[in-house]
């Protein structure tokens, strides 16, 4: 029987809309694509990551440490056994990922978030299709063997160049491509973390050292969120990494990881203010480490990781929590565990952020995520032991700053407030904790210097990034009108249709002019005469009175009042001129004037120099 109603047909026709190539529905397709390729690349990736560990770490060492999975937070852990596997292991890590990385792709050294930046603005969204497995197996080696780094880096960066490579395969525009660079990190970052809300947002937030962000490629980077996060989920499961303690303080009847009223907040704001300050620290240690311990070593490069390792070992023989990423230790802090007292965690705090900068700094692959995370949780840890131990009726639970940690810190050495809400949220479970989080995340945003980073490669804002350089032009023409700049002349060159060659070319030379407009008997414009046009004539022979204007006019280009600049050089640029008639807009024949390229440029300087100005004012304010 046949369908007596449309909306079958209807709904047909619009699911052939959004997966039109024309439409942007192809790419939320593309996306829905490079999620669930993502998702397969993270699950091989974390798999052989823990194999890794498993032999180095649990097997070889004898160190287990405490896990990351709620369900086995009560799970035993052991430090290490053998003093010489901790500092021998890391350093052979450290040596095979300098050939791997050194023979292979030296794109892969270091944190993969910079260069998923780096691609973005500079180099078209292009990432070289021998970066993902590479990233990946450095990564496992790196981090497998003990090294302080983060797998949420390189799978962001893995993720990246898997979106890449398809766009590239699919012959996209760059634009195109770099959306789906940032989807591939996106579902990468959301994989891993089982966070895809917060790994999308990081990945169009992080490019910028402001609060800007790409809005643009939200839509795309969330389907391909989602999709990896489901792929990953169905093999390694959905439970968040971190378990909440949900018992009331027996003292005070505080929720642990609650906000639990107004007086909490002085506590916060001073906690912000200590962890703006370890996020300076933290980030001045990275870069010092890079650039006044590793780049003077007189080594060869692929020998570096190997020193980094090393130092890593050394540190880890009286503190081997900062070994690996250091959830599980994050898991204790978070229960008030007594392995864990406050006195440990400000201890561990300054020596991960060393044993960090030894492994990134050193050219060892790693991400910077999992490391900020547990200094930040470890920064709250102390900082809460010592609010109860001065202030044990007032003061927040110790589990309440240990989140707020790491929310806080991850947004100051990444310059990502809003994604690092987002992720605590749904690295927990819980949003019960969101108020003192933005309180210290802004604290970061309004005091702590866009520079002070750990990705260097961040610009400030859009205008800044050369993906949007023409976006950012069209979009200052397109708000200025040919009104505003153009050059009034009350009496302009205008030559008439019949005027023979020897008298134009005086008229010509006597004029400042670029282009003349040609005018009929009845005074209406027919075209325009270019010097370019002039130049054409002079080269023939034996011209003399044979020619006259019309014979040589090209077609009546003009401009209106009310256009924009935009139209202006897109109409100069389309017939070779640089100046062009401006008429009145309620009469094509009445010329006013003239409008030059140099003076549209001009005024498009002055209006980019004035749109800085307000933007410096504004940050100043």
């Amino acid at each position: 029987m046949p369908f007596r109603f449309g909306c079958p047909f209807r709904l047909a026709e619009a699911i052939r809309r959004l997966f039109s190539w024309d439409t942007s529905g192809r790419m939320l397709a593309l996306s829905a694509i490079t999620g669930a390729v993502v998702g397969m690349a993270g699950v091989v990736f974390v798999g052989g990551l823990e194999s890794v560990q498993h032999w180095a770490m649990h097997e070889t060492m004898g160190y287990r440490p405490p896990p990351e999975a709620s369900a086995e937070r009560q799970a035993p852990f052991q430090l290490p056994e053998h003093w010489w596997w901790v500092l021998l292991i890391p350093t052979l890590g450290g040596l095979s990922c300098g050939v791997v990385v050194e023979a292979l792709a030296p794109e892969a050294r270091g944190h993969g978030t910079d260069a998923v930046i780096r691609a973005f603005h500079g180099l078209r969204g292009v990432i070289p299709a021998n970066i993902p497995w590479v990233k990946g197996l450095a990564s496992v080696i790196t981090i497998g063997t003990g090294g302080s780094a983060g797998r949420e880096g390189p799978a962001m960066q893995i993720g990246a160049g898997i979106g890449s490579l398809l766009a590239t395969r699919w012959k996209l525009s760059d634009w195109e491509r770099r959306v789906l660079l940032l989807a591939g990190a996106g579902a990468g970052l959301g994989a891993v973390f089982r966070a895809p809300l917060g790994g999308a947002m990081f990945a169009v937030e992080v490019l910028y050292s402001t609060t800007a962000m790409e809005f643009a490629a939200l839509g795309p980077v969330c389907v391909a969120a989602v999709v990896g996060y489901t792929v990953f989920v169905s093999v390694f499961g959905r439970q968040p990494m971190f378990e909440l303690p949900n018992v009331p303080d027996p003292q005070t009847g505080f929720m642990p990881c609650a906000f639990n009223g107004a007086h909490e907040l002085p506590f916060y704001f001073v906690f912000g203010l200590l962890c703006l300050a370890t996020a300076w620290l933290y980030v001045r240690v990275f870069d010092g480490f890079s650039t006044n311990v590793f780049a003077r070593l007189r080594l060869p490069i692929l020998f570096k990781p190997a020193i980094g390792g090393l130092g890593v070992g050394l540190i880890a023989l009286a503190y081997p929590q900062v070994m690996a990423g250091g959830y599980g230790w994050v898991q204790k802090a978070i229960v008030q565990s007594p392995d864990l007292p406050w006195k440990t965690m400000a201890v561990l705090v300054l020596c991960k952020i060393l044993a960090t900068s030894c492994t990134i700094s050193s050219g060892g692959s790693g991400g910077m995520f999992a490391p900020s995370l547990f200094i930040g949780a470890m920064l709250g840890g102390s900082f809460g032991g010592v609010c109860q131990l001065w202030f044990p009726q007032i003061a927040p639970p110790v589990s309440a700053f240990v989140l707020v940690g790491m929310g806080g810190f991850l947004a100051g050495v990444f310059k990502t407030p809003l994604a690092a809400l987002i992720m605590v949220a749904e690295l927990t479970g819980s949003h019960d904790l969101l108020v003192p989080m933005m309180l210290v995340s802004f604290l970061h945003v309004a005091l702590l210097p866009g520079r002070i980073s750990l990705c260097r490669e961040q610009v400030p804002s859009l205008a800044d990034s050369p993906a949007h350089v023409g976006d950012f032009v069209m979009d200052v023409l397109e708000q200025m009108r040919v009104q505003d700049v153009y050059y009034p002349q009350p009496r302009p060159t205008i030559i008439p249709e019949t005027c023979k060659l020897p008298h134009l070319l005086r008229l010509a030379a006597d004029s400042s002019q670029y282009v003349f407009p040609v005018v009929d008997r009845d005074n209406r414009l027919t075209g325009v005469i270019s010097l370019n046009d002039l130049r054409t004539v002079l080269a023939g022979e034996g011209a003399g009175d044979l020619v006259i204007a019309v014979d040589i006019a090209g077609p009546a280009v003009t401009l209106r009042l009310g256009d924009d600049l935009h139209t202006a050089l897109r109409l100069m640029a389309r017939h070779r001129l640089e100046e062009l008639p401006v008429v009145a807009d309620d009469d094509p024949n009445q010329i006013l004037g003239t409008l030059r390229r140099e003076t549209i440029l001009s005024a498009y300087d002055r209006r980019v120099a004035a749109l800085r100005a307000g933007d410096e004012s504004h940050r100043g304010d």
